[in-house]
């Protein structure tokens, strides 16, 4: 039934069935493949005799990092790790070319529906999609020659025309030459008080919960470098449409946040700039970020990535963890 249902969800959501293949010309252009071509089994994996949780963690997580092949196959692929007699342990990984974060929730939401709905011989009740992401692919690259882009254009070159700030954090190692991924990460918990102030501060200055957090990671960021001109990355779903809400895709855009901090001012009045800035922004988020990049033809630092060095994320997007039923079986995440 689970492999039955992904293939219900291959079927219906063509980005399931997208590869990128290089045309004559030597263009990567997307193919979506029919589902009677699409090779896709769930691998059945018994670890009941594996007793070490770390070492079970370890097999995920080299299945998890394993490269897709993007010119042929399914870019989606899912195991099933059998641990003792009454629990498995479900993985499945797309890449990010055909999904984003929002399409995660999608996809659990969807395969849920399904599989319970198999079992108990009953119709799927998903309404057939409108669109593809083909259809949206086709809309926007439409979009990029029309007139109507034009403002947003110039809006974001506005935004980023005369000299660009280079944020100077202090470090304790010497900057590589080439940029790479190596880190490490810290975490923390707000405490529950400290959050309920917080969302009371954030709702008595008619902001919201975003434009705050944005406007302390300013602050803290004037506070290490001194500088006043500051620009910030954060990701938008760019799913503003009700057609895009049940996709499966890679609709997720870059929005840079140029903000002035101005050393002598108030918290509330950077807020309220870093509101006017954000507004801003999501009205002109349209525009595709890698084309801005484009646009402002800048000085490349192989050290560095483009336009800024901080990104801030909100996570709010529905990922599908929440606790739920597959059948008889109970479903936590793991």
């Amino acid at each position: 039934y689970l492999e039955r249902s992904f293939e219900t969800l291959i079927e219906r959501h063509e980005s399931l069935r997208t590869v990128f293949k290089e045309d004559e010309e030597g263009e990567v252009k997307q193919q979506i493949i029919s589902i009677e071509n699409i090779d896709f089994k769930i691998q059945q994996i018994n670890l009941k005799s594996v007793k070490d949780d770390s070492r079970i963690n370890d097999i995920i997580q080299k299945e998890l990092y394993q490269s897709f092949d993007l010119s042929s196959g399914c870019l989606l692929r899912a195991n099933l790790y059998q641990t003792n007699d009454h629990r498995w342990i479900f993985t499945y990984v797309m890449h990010h070319i055909i999904s984003d974060g929002w399409s995660m929730g999608i996809l659990m939401k969807e395969l849920l529906m399904i599989y319970n709905s198999l079992i108990k011989g009953e119709v799927v009740p998903l309404a057939p999609l409108r669109i593809q992401y083909k259809d949206y692919a086709f809309w926007q690259q439409k979009q990029l020659s029309a007139e109507g882009l034009h403002q947003h254009k110039t809006y974001w070159l506005n935004q980023f025309s005369g000299e660009l700030p280079v944020l100077n954090l202090p470090s304790d190692h010497v900057r590589p030459l080439l940029k790479s991924y190596n880190g490490a990460d810290v975490s923390g918990c707000l405490s529950l008080e400290l959050s309920k102030s917080l969302k009371a501060f954030t709702q008595e200055e008619g902001v919201t919960l975003f434009m705050s957090l944005l406007a302390m990671v300013n602050a803290l960021l004037h506070k290490y470098t001194q500088q006043e001109d500051i620009i910030v990355g954060s990701p938008v779903a760019g799913r503003d449409h009700a057609d895009l809400e049940d996709q499966i895709g890679f609709y997720l855009n870059m929005l840079a946040l140029r903000t002035h901090v101005g050393g002598k001012d108030s918290f509330r009045s950077l807020l309220k700039t870093t509101k006017t800035t954000t507004l801003a922004a999501f009205e002109h988020q349209i525009y595709p970020f890698d084309e801005l990049v484009e646009s402002l033809n800048l000085h490349r630092d192989i050290s560095r990535s483009a336009l800024f060095d901080v990104m801030v994320v909100f996570q709010n997007t529905d990922t599908g963890k929440h606790n739920q039923r597959l059948g008889e079986l109970d479903i936590k995440t793991y």
